[in-house]
């Protein structure tokens, strides 16, 4: 009995060592504590088994609510490729073709310039325009169906002819699940649940209705230009349920992506039609399919998924079909420069030289120049790129941040010596002499905004915010002075 104790406890730590547990935790708890953010959730599925999951941190900073197994994020944009399957299980069952005229499951919405079609919904090339003002942050209307939200944007021309252009559109899903209602005779919440989320025993996901009181549903934030934290904005999300609004955990992401894996929620064939380039009309390959990204990763690793970034959250789930193995992670704070953590853990789980987590230079710096002095700032910053200490994101994109920090701030003084410094560090980067531009403009030098901004635009002449901002300039200099030299 003992021996066979012993070679069980072995095969354990053979099949799964107990460094590689220690490496992927410890990997989440720094990313966190290192990049300031509420909470980071992580997990891993391999072989028809959760192998892996982390909690690390707050699902709710006011209440000191830890993240938990039950703790429910929104997952923003992975809610497409929810929605997509759908749609490809009604594909499978001969109730909606792909290359059919959307007006013919939906007749009441009104002629187009242009027939677009099922898959190019799915593919965003429909022709349907994306957010448009702030749309994306709607606290203003809600929405009581799928079609009143589909009513919302019906009369719109289409942006472009369909199939000649991509344009990443979360409105256009609104369209996908109108379909699913019309084609099954039941809502596209109660199809979700019956179809997707029972099957895979995703037990705690579903559609994130703002206004009702839903348990363990984790707060999302954002950080200000103190880089403190700061409540994401109110969002209800009754516009965009296909596209944007479902809540969901990481065991149930988890779930979803073995459904892909194992062939449990649409056919393998089916799948790999999901898993096809998009071809435009011009002949233009885009590397996103029917509700799914995919592609190789940084590590060589074929895989497919999506992101999502929504009000207060970031989200990601990678299926590795060559490993059976799937990733996830979740996000409770949307913010700049945040890496791909689901990648980063797979790849160590797999045995990859993963680089450890790096403290942000450009939060560093803001919080020693707006609690000590701008000198400080720019101390610490050449004696940390004299080092080169790898404990820091050492990049010109983390200094450009620090710049705008302090314009936001109303510090122009000190953006312009930090920008200064960084040109003067890299003269090729263009969103240094950008920076350097905009913050003369900000301190009424025009002259040397306008010297800065065409530097910018030789580095980076097809910018059109660059363009922009020297058309709005030139005109306010005076009478045969276009720039100071």
């Amino acid at each position: 009995m003992k021996k066979a104790v012993l070679l069980f406890l072995l095969f354990l730590t053979v099949s799964f060592p107990q460094n590689t547990l220690y490496k992927l935790n410890l990997y989440c708890n720094e990313y966190a504590k290192r990049n300031s953010l509420p909470s980071v959730s992580a997990g891993l599925i391999e072989n028809n088994k959760i192998i892996w999951t982390n909690y690390t941190g707050s699902a709710d900073l006011e209440n000191n609510v830890p993240a938990a197994k039950n703790s429910l994020y929104r997952v923003a944009s992975i809610s497409k490729s929810i929605t997509a399957v759908a749609i490809m299980q009604l594909v499978e069952q001969g109730k909606i073709k792909l290359d059919g005229d959307v007006r013919n499951y939906l007749p009441y919405i009104s002629q187009k310039k242009w027939i677009f079609t099922v898959r190019q919904l799915l593919s965003h090339t429909s022709g349907i325009r994306a957010y448009k003002n702030d749309e994306e942050f709607n606290s203003k209307v809600n929405f009581k169906s799928v079609r009143e939200a589909i009513l919302y944007v019906a009369k719109d021309t289409l942006d472009y002819q369909p199939g000649t252009k991509y344009l990443y559109s979360t409105l256009a899903y609104n369209l996908l699940a109108e379909i699913i209602e019309q084609v099954s005779g039941l809502s596209f919440e109660d199809y979700l649940q019956k179809n997707i989320f029972e099957p895979t025993k995703m037990n705690s996901t579903k559609l994130d209705f703002y206004n009702k009181i839903i348990p363990n549903r984790a707060k999302g934030y954002k950080k200000n230009s103190l880089r403190e934290f700061e409540n994401a904005p109110i969002a209800d999300l009754t516009i965009k349920f296909p596209g944007g609004g479902v809540l969901s955990t990481v065991e149930d992401l988890l779930k979803f992506s073995n459904g892909l894996l194992q062939n449990k929620l649409i056919k393998k064939q089916t799948l790999d039609s999901m898993l096809t380039e998009t071809i435009l009309l011009n002949g233009t390959k885009i590397q996103y399919g029917l509700g799914l990204g995919f592609g190789t990763d940084k590590y060589g690793r074929k895989y497919y998924g999506h992101a999502g970034g929504g009000t207060g959250f970031v989200s990601q789930f990678m299926c590795y079909p060559d490993l059976n193995l799937a990733s996830v992670h979740l996000i409770n704070c949307r913010d700049r420069n945040l890496i791909n953590v689901a990648e980063e853990i797979a790849a160590l789980y797999s045995g990859d030289n993963v680089v450890f987590p790096k403290f942000s230079l450009s939060d560093t710096l803001t919080k020693i120049a707006t609690t000590i002095s701008i000198d400080s700032a720019l101390i610490f910053w050449t004696n940390i790129e004299k080092k080169k200490d790898e404990n820091f994101l050492l990049s010109n994109t983390e200094i450009k941040d620090f710049g705008y920090d302090l314009l936001d701030l109303n510090r122009t003084k000190d953006a312009i010596r930090a920008f200064t410094k960084l040109t003067e560090a890299d003269s090729t980067f263009p969103d240094g002499f950008i920076g350097l531009g905009e913050a003369f403009n900000r301190d009424g030098n025009k002259g040397l905004s306008l010297r800065y901004l065409k530097k910018a635009q030789k580095l980076k002449p097809n910018d059109a915010q660059v363009q922009l901002l020297i058309l709005q300039i030139e005109p306010a200099l005076p009478s045969g002075r276009k720039e100071q030299k």
